[in-house]
């Protein structure tokens, strides 16, 4: 009874859901994923957003990213802040700061551009916008592209940025919006 069990035809099983098609195919990558790869760490191996902001390459947390959207036709300004506040809009009925991340860290303010995005970020009840030159895409690094030290990030960057990676000859910065949002900088836009 049980030779005939093992015999039968595949075609009797019941068709698997996608999403149990999705966790085999990813047991079979991780079984044929190098040794070396093993003992290495999520973060290293998990993929981020990447963006560019000015010269920056700026790697985000998916954890932190609500959604990515295109700047707003319509940012209404508010009085008595700081230009980096570039005001407020409604997202499908909820409102979202929308900020200039690189005028807030260096007085420059960012030329928008065809391609420029905003990432939204949700920290409890709130969604703040943070305006970015480009949308690059998803970037995954292995411990062979970590660099030991932070000295070559710029000053202003360098207290939201967790580490770098150093790929094709570009450094990937991974910045730390939780940082970001409980800076007392940020948080007070005011003038």
């Amino acid at each position: 009874m049980a030779d005939a069990a093992l015999h039968t035809p595949a075609a009797s099983l019941p068709p698997l859901h996608p999403f149990d098609l999705l966790l085999q195919l990813d047991q079979r990558i991780r079984d044929k994923a190098p040794v070396a790869a093993a003992g290495a760490q999520l973060s290293e191996i998990r993929g981020r957003l990447a963006l560019r902001l000015g010269s920056w390459n700026l790697l985000f947390s998916m954890d932190d990213v609500a959604e990515i959207i295109p700047v707003p036709r319509s940012i209404t300004r508010v009085p008595g802040v700081k230009r980096w506040l570039l005001g407020i809009a409604n997202l499908r009925g909820r409102v979202i700061s929308v900020s200039d991340l690189r005028d807030l860290l260096t007085g420059r303010p960012m030329t928008r551009l065809p391609g420029s995005q905003v990432v939204v970020l949700r920290a409890g009840e709130w969604d703040y916008g943070l305006l970015a030159d480009e949308i690059i895409g998803m970037r995954h690094f292995g411990p062979q592209h970590r660099l030991p030290a932070l000295d070559a990030v710029d000053a202003s960057l360098r207290p939201y940025v967790l580490e770098a990676f150093l790929s094709d000859n570009q450094y990937w910065l991974v910045f730390n919006s939780n940082r970001l949002l409980i800076d007392p900088v940020f948080l007070n836009a005011a003038n």
